[in-house]
């Protein structure tokens, strides 16, 4: 766990390594989350929620804890049943952070914490016979790797979304009954989906959860999309502003998508609907975004792209309203052999380059900050493919935006292999250049806009600054070392 006033400070975070010393990344980079002296008073959201479901469904308030990792020797203790853990990158085989291990060097946090944690849980269990749970947005990871499992003393792992089932496998638990290796949670309707009893890290609500796109290098590819209803969405809201975050993250993979119903892509009535009621919430700052699609952007108006954006800036110093666009290559015929026909439906694979082109412009024309992401190796993956994701990157270049090209690896065994900086071509290499001339302009740029609407102290916003200058350097350098070239 780490306390992020924004979810930029939260992206920037979980992509470092062990290149960076560790005592600057707990002082300042990823900060332990503020505590009670025991309960962390910020949690991930998937952990609050599964606090809730407890407390929903049996548990009493003394029997639940959610503890900062810093404090499990205080937290552990003969009356301890369960240890249920969570993360998004337990193995550290994410496309963006393993792109920037790989390019940076060293070990990964997000893996080199998860498992010093898992090991002290594990010496822990010599004295305390308790079960480990896992879960979390990467326990597909562990649900592929057996071995990492026996290693880490990881006797469960949930994969999905559990709420209504976790309380009657943690009373199984409990009451001496084995659980199988792996199990698999059949998910929640969205009147099922319980509000959170107290703050989440970065302010992190959810919007919708699940995708269904058929995307073959997501693991939400099958996963349907359903929305949390409104009234839930403002009470995590106000349960994060009233107790200090006052700063939240929209959570969904397409924010543009809220609220559609069956036979309709978009519904900009209840989207609008539902970011006017949040703004009723007093002492609520900014509502940053997560991602958004291609597609559903296509289908808003123009007016109802600057009406959903003034709605969601409104009163707040916020010039770079950031919104993550999957375009992954400019290549729909790459993209159309890596899907099942969802991200691109109805337009035809000749079609994406442009459509691509034209729906960054019209977002940066309603206000946005496009965050655009692409992925280097998708399987099939051609020099005419990468070369025409370059041409898409020089087309929009004096734009307002920034660039991420990630490395593919595959989430489903057998699907490709992992696309590492050794495979790297002239032409791949162009691409991360032009993308990082972008970003190197850009991001301190949009940086010091969120972290300043958010509240971060000024000591935090001038160190993350420095550190962003000298690490510029550093990639600057890497180009140089790995590419011969340093400009485009």
């Amino acid at each position: 766990m780490a306390d992020y006033p924004v979810l930029f400070d939260g992206m920037m975070g979980t992509i470092q390594t062990t290149s960076v010393p560790e005592p600057i990344m707990r002082t300042m980079i990823a900060p332990p989350v503020p505590t009670d002296g025991v309960a962390a008073l910020r949690a991930p959201l998937g952990l609050r929620r599964i606090e809730a479901a407890l407390l929903n469904d049996g548990f009493n308030r003394e029997d639940v804890i959610l503890c900062a990792p810093e404090y499990l020797d205080a937290c552990i203790g003969a009356r301890t049943k369960i240890v249920a853990v969570s993360s998004s990158d337990p193995l550290g085989r994410g496309m963006a952070n393993s792109t920037m291990s790989d390019m940076a060097g060293g070990v990964l946090y997000t893996h080199a914490w998860y498992r010093r944690m898992l090991l002290q849980l594990k010496e822990k269990r010599t004295g305390y016979p308790f079960k480990v749970v896992a879960g979390g947005a990467g326990s597909w990871q562990l649900v592929q790797n057996e071995s990492a499992r026996r290693e880490l003393g990881i006797d469960t792992v949930i994969e999905g979304y559990a709420e209504t089932q976790v309380a009657d496998w943690f009373h199984q638990l409990i009451d001496g009954k084995q659980l199988p290796p792996v199990l698999y949670a059949k998910g929640a309707r969205e009147d099922e989906i319980p509000a959170i009893c107290a703050p989440t890290s970065m302010g992190v609500v959810e919007l919708s959860r699940g995708c269904g796109k058929g995307c073959l290098f997501c693991t939400l590819a099958t996963e349907r999309m359903i929305h949390v209803p409104i009234e839930v969405v403002a009470s995590d809201v106000e349960r994060n502003v009233e107790r200090g975050v006052t700063s939240i993250c929209a959570l969904s993979e397409d924010f543009f998508r809220y609220g559609n119903k069956p036979g309709a892509s978009v519904n900009p009535s209840a989207l609008k609907a539902l970011i006017r009621r949040l703004r009723t919430i007093k002492g609520l700052k900014l509502i940053q975004l997560d991602h958004a699609n291609i597609i559903s952007v296509a289908k808003y108006s123009d007016d109802d792209l600057r009406e959903v954006h003034d709605l969601l800036v409104e009163g707040q110093r916020h010039n770079y309203l950031w919104v993550n666009l999957g375009v992954e290559t400019a290549s729909g015929e790459l993209l159309d052999m890596n899907q099942k026909g969802g991200k691109i439906y109805p337009f035809k694979p000749d079609e994406w380059g442009e459509l691509c082109n034209l729906q960054v412009r019209r977002l940066i024309k309603a206000g946005y900050f496009p965050l655009i992401s692409l992925i280097m190796g998708l399987p099939g993956e051609t020099e005419e493919h990468v070369e025409k994701t370059v041409r898409l990157v020089e087309n929009l270049y004096n734009e307002r935006l920034v660039v991420f090209p990630i490395f593919y690896s595959p989430v489903i065994p057998g699907l490709g292999r992992p696309f590492t900086i050794d495979d790297m071509t002239p032409m791949h290499w162009r691409l991360f250049r032009l993308a990082y001339n972008l970003n190197f302009k850009w991001i301190p740029r949009m940086y010091w806009d969120n972290q300043t609407g958010a509240g971060a102290s000024i000591w935090r916003r001038l160190f993350i600054q420095l550190t962003g200058r000298v690490q510029t350097i550093q990639w600057k350098l890497q180009f140089i070392r790995r590419s011969g070239r340093l400009f485009v």
